[in-house]
């Protein structure tokens, strides 16, 4: 018990936060770049974006009392390794600490904020998304994850699996798809509108929607590239993969 204490006591002392008020708005936007570890983010209804890290060790060298730590890519005014600058209706949050540090930041933010997020191959940082209400757009080269969103989003991995369950879809706009060698699983309520068009060189298409009507007008444009619509047709959305597999599921 008293190792568990101690334990537990440790991890509190150690977990840090960082909070700063979310844009105002509809066009509030949230812009993430460069983070070097796995990144869950959470959407939540409130009116602030909350950074936590459980494992990040911020703390300068006792050697640097009175220095100021120098990073390339901006000055950290967090004091957790992140430069965070507003512009607008946009909040920009870079993390400023090299691809080998693990830091185990999470995130909520407000679920009617638009994300931006952008990581270098170097980062093996894994994208999970949950609760969204708004434009979501990721280019990384490893797994993104995405659940309970309404859309639209615009998504590109090179060597990451792409998941994608969409709640009940709430936008007209746009969803595009792009990865090189990982799948493709998108899971879309089953009476959703929309015009699909799926495309893949050397993988294959997998659904359980009924697209016996569909198939009527199902269009073959050249090679494995197909485009139907589901439920008479609505949103556009594009799925192109390079050497990997699409699935479509149907949800609730």
């Amino acid at each position: 018990m008293i190792i568990s204490l101690i334990v537990f006591f440790t991890a509190n002392l150690r977990a840090q936060d960082y909070k700063v008020a979310a844009p105002a708005g509809k066009d509030g936007r949230v812009i993430l770049k460069n983070f070097s570890d796995d990144l869950p983010i959470e959407g939540y209804q409130g009116s602030e974006i909350i950074v936590s890290s459980q494992n990040g060790e911020f703390t300068p060298p006792e050697r640097a009392k009175g220095l100021k730590p120098i990073y390339p890519a901006g000055t950290d005014n967090t004091g957790m390794g992140l430069s965070v600058e507003k512009e607008g209706n946009t909040i920009r949050i870079t993390c400023l600490l090299p691809f080998t540090r693990k830091t185990g930041y999470s995130m909520r933010i407000p679920e009617n904020l638009a994300i931006e997020i952008e990581s270098g191959c170097e980062n093996s940082s894994d994208v999970t998304v949950t609760g969204m209400k708004n434009e979501i757009a990721i280019k990384t080269c490893h797994d993104i994850t995405l659940k309970n969103i309404t859309g639209p989003v615009v998504l590109s991995s090179i060597a990451g699996d792409i998941e994608v369950a969409f709640g009940p879809v709430i936008s007209d706009k746009t969803s595009s798809i792009n990865s090189v060698s990982g799948d493709v699983d998108i899971t879309l309520p089953s009476k959703t509108p929309v015009s699909i068009e799926l495309s893949t060189v050397n993988g294959g298409f997998y659904s359980d929607f009924d697209i016996t009507d569909s198939q009527k007008d199902m269009k073959r444009i050249g090679g494995s590239n197909i485009s139907f619509d589901l439920n008479g047709g609505g949103f556009r959305f594009d799925i192109v993969t390079v050497s990997s597999n699409i699935y479509l599921r149907k949800g609730n």
